[in-house]
């Protein structure tokens, strides 16, 4: 199956779209799924929480602009 990259908003735009019904036959079949191998389910218990807040940064918009601090080239 070919991997498509929707945004949040495309899929929620899309989901309004279903009739009641297949928006149950959605519902019914994501709950039926079974949890992906591949990406599993981010708990309050996952050792990733310890990490929130660890590094101070400088009030920079990192976030938005993440790749020029990943991949600088300082040289």
């Amino acid at each position: 199956m070919p991997k498509v990259d929707l945004t949040y908003q495309q899929v929620l735009e899309v989901v309004k779209q279903l009739t009641p019904q297949e928006q149950e036959q959605l519902e019914a079949d994501l709950r039926a799924r079974p949890a992906s191998l591949e990406y599993p389910v981010f708990t309050a218990d996952d050792p990733l929480w310890k990490m929130v807040g660890a590094g101070k940064g400088t009030g920079k918009l990192v976030a938005r602009h993440h790749d020029e601090y990943l991949y600088r080239k300082d040289g």
